[in-house]
């Protein structure tokens, strides 16, 4: 018996949960479309470099590009900052739930950060999201929050940037 759902025929309740699921990571990346695209674009087209109509599309390609030329590693990693051991053996619902809060909160922050003004990365929030899901899960069921991934995330996340502006320098002055 799924608990939540009050099904005992399990491929009915897996079929819900996994539409419930793939709902959300659709809404996920929609309203990741709108809340990153202006901030990707938004220099290109205040500095007039580029046109509305030609500057959104081309970050869609060149985001949809990325994901090939970078592959999953980048998610996979992220994935492991929840007690992926501990997870696998609990039941379908329990992941389903964590899934479901993390999409759910990183939806919820997107959209309260979009509507106030407040410039926020998905990513960031995405990472967040799973931190907290993942800490509300070790206390509950245990395990733990993989904190050496954590840092190492945490790390790449401040020094990416600092890393692009000094090439980014070092271009300009070339």
């Amino acid at each position: 018996m799924i608990p939540f759902l009050g099904e005992t025929d399990l491929s009915t309740g897996l079929l819900i949960v996994f539409a419930l699921c793939l709902f959300a990571v659709v809404a996920f990346e929609f309203v990741n479309g709108f809340h990153d695209t202006a901030n990707a674009v938004a220099t290109v087209i205040y500095t007039k470099a580029l046109k509305p109509a030609l500057a959104i599309p081309w970050s869609g390609l060149w985001n949809f590009l990325g994901v090939f030329a970078g592959g999953i590693a980048v998610a996979m990693g992220i994935l492991k900052l929840v007690p992926l051991d501990t997870l696998m053996a609990l039941p379908v619902s329990v992941g389903a739930c964590l899934v479901l809060s993390v999409l759910l909160a990183a939806i919820i922050w997107n959209l309260g950060t979009w509507y106030f003004g407040i410039p926020c990365s998905s990513s960031h929030t995405l990472i967040g999201s799973l931190i907290g899901a993942g800490l509300g899960f070790t206390w509950y069921y245990g395990g733990s929050v993989n904190w050496h991934k954590a840092e190492e995330i945490g790390l790449s996340l401040i020094l990416s940037p600092l890393i692009g502006f000094g090439l980014a320098v070092l271009l300009m002055l070339f």
